[in-house]
């Protein structure tokens, strides 16, 4: 069954040819695009895969630090997807955020397809698209340099599929092998696409046998939509199996353990997106729609709002995220369809249709301009602060310094939070502050907190048995004006300006626990390392290394020494 739509609210394009009409969804799409690419970001995460596409391009395997096999991001298509670039001599930046753009053309399409096709109007088509395309976070994360955009397509995808199958009935072995082909994608994309696939798979696999086909037939279709399947990700498994150790990333044991997640964060991470795009009255009307929805010619929409359930379901559970509504990304197209249809479908009075459109629309442009200013976001980063670690605050530039200071040398070993642009750029090894590409400190680290992806750190005993040379805070940087400096942690900024030595105490902006003053290497010793021409960084010089006091002579650093009281 179709919707057939009321065509005094959703005619207005309905008598134009289609040739006129696909005129207008082409400009409605290319300003969406052009509205994408002005939004368009980097996110200091990204250059993780960025990393681990260099390093197999190097011939030293998909691993963060060369011989340490370890699965610290969550993204195998997209991580071997950077490869290309890199392989052919190209910046992987550039190369992200124009697939990124295309893989958010595409979302545009099919959620135009899939709205068109569940309402039977190209109009709510057309309708639910722009109000997805304005979306800030949508918009926004069509680039960022993560394969958020492509999961989201690859969702909506899926779900067209499945509903198209419902429509049509063709279950041809083709159409069946090509869907095996796009569920397989998505759990390479994202392990927690999982989710997505289970629902897909129990609808297709409950449809297929109901159909009027002899037995032979059915057990084909099901081997063909099973088998490939199976096939990819079972051989995907025993690879990750026999390469790191195990099917679960890294990721998992240093973030997304039930012991160290926060629901109470996850709610709250949803309640203040609904809250600053301003969706508050959707959750209300889709509880007053439920006693209408369990009726067969609603079977679409509860095929939509079961994904949509179990992905926010799925995101309390790990505790949200500290990145600006990027989990909400991949079921955004589905969501925009449910508003569409509470607002069409459920709600039959046309002012109170107009007012939640304008009310969706408004909130867009609520969130865009006062996300961050008023709400109570302290462990959710706005996408400028996200995009502000790799420009205003250097990170890139940082990398970039100390892999040419040190040639990047292999023998030297740093230590740092920000693991993204920094060890990029430097190629040098790193102990990843938060265990995320670290096997030690993801299981054995201390608690640091339900912050999600800063729950565990290392102990200062670890730090120190692994030899580590360089500690950087990369928030120690002061620059030529005070005034605007980046030193945040304590008033420090003032006690550092003329500061000629550094007691014990003070480690404590690099080490996560004072240690005892005896293990703490008799040289030890703070550097200041100049970024740029205004702006230079502190760094913790713990055990020295003959290329690092090389480049302290060549390029005149400030040494400062330890001094223990």
């Amino acid at each position: 069954m179709v919707y057939i739509m009321d065509k005094k609210m959703t005619g207005w394009l309905s008598d134009l040819s289609r040739t006129r009409f696909f005129i207008i969804l082409f400009i409605t799409i290319s300003a969406l695009t052009l509205l994408a690419w002005h939004n368009r970001f980097i996110l200091d995460d990204a250059f993780i895969s960025f990393r681990y596409a260099y390093n197999l391009v190097q011939g030293k395997g998909l691993v963060f630090n060369e011989g340490e096999r370890v699965e610290g991001y969550t993204n195998f298509l997209w991580t071997l997807a950077m490869s290309i670039p890199l392989f052919l001599g190209y910046d992987p930046v550039s190369f992200s955020l124009v697939a990124g753009i295309i893989f958010f053309i595409l979302s545009l399409i099919f959620t135009f397809k899939l709205s068109s096709l569940i309402f039977n109007s190209r109009d709510m088509g057309l309708l639910t698209i722009i109000l997805l395309g304005t979306n800030y976070t949508f918009s926004s994360y069509a680039t960022s340099g993560l394969e958020t955009q492509m999961q989201a397509c690859i969702f909506v995808i899926t779900v067209f599929i499945l509903v198209t199958f419902l429509q049509t009935h063709d279950w041809g072995p083709l159409i069946l092998l090509q869907f095996s082909l796009l569920l397989s994608a998505a759990l390479l994309t994202r392990l927690d696409s999982a989710l997505l696939v289970i629902v897909v798979l129990t609808i297709t696999l409950y449809l297929i046998p109901t159909e009027k086909r002899v037995m032979v037939q059915k057990l084909m279709r099901i081997s063909v939509l099973l088998v490939p399947l199976m096939i990819i990700i079972g051989g995907w498994f025993i690879w990750k199996l026999s390469y790191y150790g195990s099917i679960l990333p890294n990721t998992f044991y240093a973030k997304a353990m039930p012991s160290i997640t926060s629901p109470k964060k996850g709610l709250y991470y949803i309640c203040i997106f609904m809250i600053s795009y301003l969706l508050i009255p959707f959750p209300f009307l889709f509880l007053a729609a439920l006693k209408t929805f369990f009726n067969k010619s609603n079977f679409k929409m509860i095929i939509l709002s079961t994904v949509i359930l179990l992905w926010l379901l799925y995101i309390v559970s790990v505790g949200g995220d500290f990145m600006e509504f990027r989990f909400m990304v991949p079921i955004l197209p589905l969501l925009f369809i449910l508003i569409v249809w509470l607002t069409f479908v459920f709600i039959q009075r046309t002012w109170i249709r107009l007012t939640l459109i304008l009310l969706v629309l408004s909130g867009s442009l609520h969130h865009t301009l006062t996300f961050g200013n008023y709400l109570n976001t302290k462990f959710v980063e706005t996408i400028d602060q996200l995009y502000g670690h790799v420009t205003h605050d250097k990170w890139e530039k940082i990398g970039n310094v100390l892999g040419r200071s040190f040639h990047y040398d292999q023998n030297i070993s740093i230590a740092t939070g920000a693991v993204g642009a920094i060890t990029y750029y430097s190629r040098l090894r790193t102990i990843d502050w938060y265990g995320l590409n670290n096997r030690w400190i993801a299981r054995y680290g201390d608690f640091a907190g339900t912050r999600p992806g800063h729950q565990k750190i290392p102990t200062s005993s670890y730090l120190l048995q692994q030899r580590v040379n360089i500690i950087i805070n990369p928030f120690l940087i002061k620059t030529a004006d005070t005034s605007k400096t980046s030193l945040i942690i304590n008033g420090f900024q003032n006690y550092l300006l003329n500061k000629t030595s550094w007691v014990i105490n003070d480690l404590q902006n690099f080490l996560p626990k004072i240690p005892n003053p005896d293990e703490i290497p008799s040289n030890t010793k703070i550097i200041e390392i100049p970024i740029d021409h205004n702006s230079v960084l502190y760094v913790l010089y713990l055990f020295h290394n003959p290329t690092i006091d090389e480049a302290i002579q060549e390029n005149n650093w400030k040494v400062y020494p330890i001094v223990r009281n």
